[in-house]
């Protein structure tokens, strides 16, 4: 394994963590998780109620956020990956998508918001049909070898 795949698996894991950490803390018993990121993301007025009430503005900035980063890594994905390898580009959509759907469905669910699973189905679809491989233009007249 390279230092380059040690690293990103390193960073993934972190990420996932701090991903599902931020995801369960919608659970009103988990709170506490997530209060203390708010109040630093929101210094200097530090006025977190421990409730997490008033942050909607900035979690909605935070999943626009994390939602741009998707489709950014989609784009790469189809920029840089697809051309060397159709099967790797898709293999790497899957595995973000379905963990995204998952994590992002369940808690959703979890604190009452069952509909957000069909828009997540939505995007999920557009991921998934997306990154299937396809033939090369001009593989099906090739004669078969």
């Amino acid at each position: 394994m390279t230092d380059q795949q040690t690293a990103l698996k390193r960073a993934a894991w972190a990420t996932i963590a701090i991903g599902l950490i931020f995801a369960a803390s919608a659970l009103p018993a988990l709170h506490p998780a997530v209060h203390l990121f708010l109040q630093i993301a929101h210094w200097p007025f530090q006025d977190v109620p421990s409730d997490l009430g008033v942050p909607v503005p900035l979690l909605v900035a935070i999943g626009g956020g994390l939602t741009t980063g998707f489709g950014g890594m989609l784009w790469a994905l189809g920029h840089c990956v697809s051309p060397i390898s159709q099967e790797a580009a898709a293999r790497v959509t899957r595995i973000a998508a379905w963990s995204w759907f998952c994590t992002d469905s369940t808690m959703s669910v979890l604190v009452g918001a069952p509909m957000n699973v069909a828009l997540n189905a939505a995007f999920l679809a557009l991921m998934l049909v997306a990154s299937r491989p396809r033939n090369v233009q001009g593989d099906a007249s090739l004669p078969a070898q």
